[in-house]
């Protein structure tokens, strides 16, 4: 319709029809362009603070396992210098059990695996600019790029070697009975008793007592746990640091 106009005013000449008529299509041009840009900047807007409150839950959440993670740690460290250093060899099967049952404990191996998939959408989307804060985007990266996490997912030969020398069935119930993981991914180690089937228990752990390299092995996955703890109280407090930053971004 205004095209067919324009062109009805050019044949006539009547410029000043025609520059009003290039006027309405610029104005309509410019309209529309902002009104696009306004539409573009509130989708903006919306998807960063979607992203800001998405990153905030995932945060609290690896606070969390990293602090669940370093009781976990504590108490394997506990058993396992108990272990080591619980005494002479035992002679009655509750001192046994005891031992026993702390070798064992102090096998267990708990991974890190951090909440990260609304950071890993951002940056598949390259989305990164939306968040509009440059010592937030520094923090996230740090944060969950950090590769420190490769020196704790080999497992110490401990692990192995202490489940060749317990029976399995003293190994099932240890591990049905001894430790429990409650949702999301909180690993507990728990005092329990022996079962009165368990036999030769004073002899087992005078064994275990008596390997000088299982001990040695037993030294180095303490040491090895040591780290790990480490590691997660250090992730913690980068994880507190970056939910600073996500408050403060939010609050803008």
């Amino acid at each position: 319709m205004l095209l067919r106009r324009i062109t009805e005013h050019v044949k006539e000449q009547n410029w000043f029809a025609v520059g009003i008529d290039f006027f309405i299509v610029v104005i309509g041009v410019f309209i529309g362009i902002q009104v696009a840009n306004w539409n573009q900047a509130r989708s903006d807007q919306k998807r960063a603070s979607n992203y800001l409150e998405r990153l905030t839950e995932d945060l609290v959440i690896n606070q969390r396992l990293l602090s669940s993670r370093q009781d976990s740690y504590a108490t394997q460290i506990a058993y396992g210098a108990f272990a080591l250093n619980g005494g002479s060899s035992p002679t009655d099967r509750e001192a046994a059990w005891k031992i026993v049952h702390a070798y064992f404990q102090a096998s267990h191996t708990f991974t890190i695996a951090l909440k990260r998939g609304t950071y890993d959408e951002i940056i598949s989307s390259g989305d990164l600019a939306l968040l509009d804060d440059q010592d937030l985007v520094n923090a996230l990266s740090e944060f969950y790029t950090f590769s420190g996490f490769s020196t704790i997912q080999v497992i110490p030969d401990y692990r192995e070697n202490i489940r060749r020398i317990i029976p399995f069935e003293m190994q099932d119930y240890l591990q049905s009975e001894c430790y429990e993981i409650i949702a999301p991914d909180n690993h507990y180690l728990l005092d329990c008793h022996p079962l009165d089937t368990f036999e030769n228990i004073v002899a087992l752990a005078t064994e275990l007592r008596a390997d000088e390299d299982l001990n040695r092995d037993l030294e180095y996955m303490l040491s090895y746990a040591g780290v790990s703890a480490d590691i997660a109280g250090n992730r913690q407090n980068r994880a507190e640091d970056v939910l600073d930053l996500l408050e403060a971004r939010r609050a803008d």
